[in-house]
């Protein structure tokens, strides 16, 4: 099986070929996505690792890994862990603008008065021991 890696400042994601692939081809559509798809398809079927410039496949890492998919080496602690080992934290306003239950969520956008400010939010993975492997804004007002 061919494995894809991906490696960041913090940690190094491996993820199946297949997995990406289908990952890839259900995502929303990018020209960068599509790059990197024709990237993964024409290289050898060794090892392949994700060069630095596709900077969208930080996404695509991050769905996986919510997916359970693929597994993570923590940098700082030099430990190889599986997603279901890994705690999920929240950036910013939380996963999603209409989660009412996060901090921030869209309830406070409609407090009487307040200038409606830019919001984002995202989540991550942090690793067993707290060390930040991944975190990626998802949405902005």
């Amino acid at each position: 099986m061919t494995n894809v890696t991906y490696e960041t400042e913090n940690a190094i994601f491996t993820f199946s070929l297949n997995a990406v692939t289908k990952a890839l081809k259900t995502a929303n559509q990018t020209e960068e996505l599509v790059k990197l798809l024709q990237f993964l398809t024409s290289s050898p079927p060794d090892s392949i690792t994700i060069p630095k410039g596709y900077s969208h496949f930080g996404y695509i890492a991050l769905d996986l890994l919510t997916k359970g998919k693929g597994s993570v080496t923590c940098k700082t602690c030099n430990k190889t862990y599986r997603p279901d080992q890994l705690k999920l934290t929240v950036v910013g306003h939380g996963t999603s603008p209409f989660n009412l239950k996060e901090k921030g969520g869209i309830k406070n956008v409609f407090i009487k008065g307040q200038r409606l400010p830019g919001l984002f939010g995202g989540r991550g993975f942090t690793c067993p021991n707290g060390h930040e492997l991944i975190s990626m804004i998802t949405w902005r007002t």
